[in-house]
């Protein structure tokens, strides 16, 4: 029932028995007091207009308690939420009977109070969030000093040594020099980049995406290839399992290939142990689906659900990350930007998968 009517129907019935009073106290005054006082009948009548009139004030300031005070309690409470205190409110033996009812002057704006405690838990829930947020902006900051300044120590290390004059490298050794400060350098160029799209993405600016048509399969191949060509995954292993050969749709190949490279390199880096890195192709109808699976450590239920979360690092920078923590909200970005969706599932000790699902557009 809407507040409208009910206040009505609160005030109908206030009337009503405004009404049932008077008719109750004019008979009693007239034939029980007034006699009693040798009033005569001639002075009835401005007596009962006294009565009247009086009875009406008394029902006024009861209505205006009746209706009026549980404003004065939601404006009190608006006033405490405006304040950032979303604490319970301290009243509320006020607005609730034992058993957890309205009392009844309250039921006219129930729905104002029931909706204003759901926005004040909405409110304390994004507070503790923001807070949640702002101290992991702290600690990704934090970490991405880090892995900066980790690949920028080799370049100059390294640069330091072949600059020494007082001793002869052979071509060997400058060789494997300049190969780890370019190594290192690539690194540092990815870490900018991820920078530069976590920036894109966060001030809501959109990534140009550069489409063409090629054979999905073939293209992700391509990426297994790159990818088990990396000096870091070297000791794991990849396959590609696939029924069908030919599957062409539409996508932007650099940044689909970002994507998918991060999702290999999250699995290569965080698994120190040779593991297995399978990859699915289906295609139902207009979708494709990617899934991406290794055998590995798995992941906590908590890094699970804030994989995809902007500055989660999942680890300390006392630990060996290469990431800025931006890797995995870049890829959910990227592939929102095909119009698809990822989701992730995984188990400590029990590996982890990646489901990818892109439409098919020609």
């Amino acid at each position: 029932m809407k507040i409208q009517q009910r206040f009505i129907q609160h005030l109908l019935l206030g009337f009503v028995f405004w009404l049932f009073f008077l008719a109750f106290i004019v008979p009693l005054a007239m034939e029980g007091i007034l006699p009693k006082l040798g009033f005569g009948d001639e002075r009835y009548e401005w007596f009962v207009a006294v009565v009247i009139g009086f009875v009406t004030v008394v029902w006024l300031i009861w209505f205006g308690w009746y209706f009026g005070s549980p404003l004065l309690l939601v404006m009190k409470w608006i006033g405490q939420l405006e304040n950032e205190d979303f604490s319970p409110l301290k009243e509320r033996h006020k607005v609730y009977k034992r058993k957890g009812k309205f009392k009844m002057r309250f039921r006219v704006y129930q729905e104002v109070i029931t909706q204003l405690d759901h926005m004040r838990a909405q409110l304390q829930k994004a507070k503790v969030e923001r807070a949640q947020v702002e101290e992991a902006k702290r600690d990704w900051i934090a970490g991405i000093s880090h892995d900066l300044k980790t690949p920028l120590t080799y370049i100059k290390g390294y640069s330091t040594l072949l600059l020494n004059p007082d001793y002869e490298w052979s071509k060997e050794e400058q060789r494997n020099f300049i190969q780890e400060i370019d190594d290192k350098g690539t690194h540092m160029e990815q870490l900018v980049q991820d920078l530069n799209l976590a920036l894109r993405f966060d001030g809501s600016q959109s990534v140009p995406i550069r489409t063409t048509t090629q054979n999905i399969v073939s293209f992700v191949q391509h990426v297994i290839a790159d990818t088990s060509n990396d000096l870091r995954a070297q000791k794991h292993q990849f396959e590609l399992q696939t029924e069908i050969q030919d599957a062409a749709m539409t996508f932007d190949p650099h940044l689909l290939k970002r994507a998918l490279h991060n999702i290999y390199l999250n699995a290569v880096i965080h698994n120190e142990q040779p593991v297995m890195i399978s990859t699915t192709i289906e295609r139902q109808q207009n979708v494709v689906t990617i899934r991406i699976q290794d055998n590995g450590v798995g992941m906590t239920e908590e890094t699970q659900q804030n994989l995809f979360n902007r500055y989660y690092r999942g680890t300390t920078t006392e630990q060996n990350s290469e990431g800025t923590g931006l890797g995995m909200a870049i890829v959910k970005s990227l592939i929102e930007a095909h119009e698809g969706t990822i989701l992730v599932e995984s188990a400590l000790q029990q590996g982890t998968t990646f489901t990818i699902t892109l439409p098919v557009v020609k």
